[in-house]
């Protein structure tokens, strides 16, 4: 059952929320100082359409960008979004040499130049490719921006490969998302000042906490009818947005909201970088306590391995 809202308390205007929270972000973006600007969304939040909207600003503005997606598919979904909104605007898709590099709805726009070699797209206003491929790139000059997109999904390795190509940078990305992982033993990382299988945000921000941070506030994936139910289902594994539990109660976000959830769905107050908790299996949290930031648990991988390795010993047993 929800809450009438408070007589004289102001109501939550999402459309408006949002409108004044993306025109903070590109403020940033296109005047600010800071040579980063982060921003955190949840799912449904419009991600992709900011990231559309701030290349445009900037492609009007006249500065060079380069946008760094994770996968050949948002790289390929990012160039026909950009073509949709502006078909004149020239756009490059920078893909590698394999036999089908990107998807072949490309060849039919024509302000869409597609080649294999950064310096075959270069003085276009938008250049747009994955960060294994850009990794890659070496002999150009930098670009005035970047828009890394789901920067949480980026390690902090792969960022550090591609930041002399770019001087200024806007994440945008999901914090609720896992965080990357390594397979391999973490011994040979240990003890440095950041972690290269942390995502490249956490990191980036542990030695940058000035960054100016946003967040998308309004999540449009579901209809505020469903608030109710979703805040009521998500209480059992995280904590419901400030959107949705103001869509359910009709105040605003309360400026005390969770900022970010740790990889196995435990919420923190705490930046991403400071997670107060982890799981060592689904769905049974534990406290722990902080650690220097970009050292795993070592028992994190041990606690799975060694679960496997009883269930394999197990004898079986037989069906009654």
């Amino acid at each position: 059952m929800t809450r009438p809202p408070s007589a004289g308390a102001p109501r939550f205007d999402p459309g408006a929320e949002a409108a004044r929270a993306t025109a903070a972000i590109l403020h940033d973006m296109l005047h600010g100082a800071d040579r980063g600007v982060v921003v955190d969304s949840p799912p449904g939040a419009g991600k992709s359409t900011l990231v559309v909207r701030a290349a445009l600003e900037l492609a009007a503005a006249g500065r060079p960008l380069m946008v760094i997606a994770q996968t050949n598919a948002q790289v390929d979904d990012l160039v026909l979004r950009l073509a949709e909104k502006e078909p004149d605007l020239p756009v490059g898709r920078l893909h590698s040499n394999d036999t089908d590099p990107y998807d072949k709805a490309l060849d039919d726009l024509a302000n869409v130049r597609k080649s294999a070699k950064a310096a075959d797209l270069a003085g276009l206003d938008v250049v747009i490719s994955t960060a294994a491929k850009w990794a890659h790139v070496k002999t150009v000059d930098p670009w005035s921006h970047a828009i890394v997109d789901e920067a949480y999904q980026m390690r902090s390795d792969a960022l550090l490969a591609v930041a002399g190509l770019f001087e200024r940078a806007l994440f945008v990305g999901d914090p609720g998302q896992l965080d990357p992982f390594s397979i391999v033993g973490a011994d040979q990382w240990a003890g440095l000042s950041y972690d290269p299988s942390a995502s490249a945000v956490s990191t980036l921000l542990a030695h940058n906490p000035e960054l100016p941070q946003h967040r998308l506030p309004v999540s449009w994936r579901l209809p505020a009818s469903a608030a109710p139910l979703v805040s009521v289902r998500a209480s059992t594994r995280t904590r419901p947005s400030a959107a949705v539990r103001a869509t359910a109660t009709g105040a605003s976000p309360s400026a005390s909201r969770p900022t970010a959830r740790a990889p196995t769905g435990c919420w923190t107050r705490r930046p991403p970088r400071a997670g107060a908790c982890w799981n060592s299996r689904p769905g049974t949290p534990r406290a722990r306590t902080p650690r220097p930031w970009g050292r795993w648990p070592r028992s994190y991988a041990a606690s799975w391995t060694g679960a496997a390795r009883r269930q394999r010993a197990a004898p079986p047993t037989r069906p009654r």
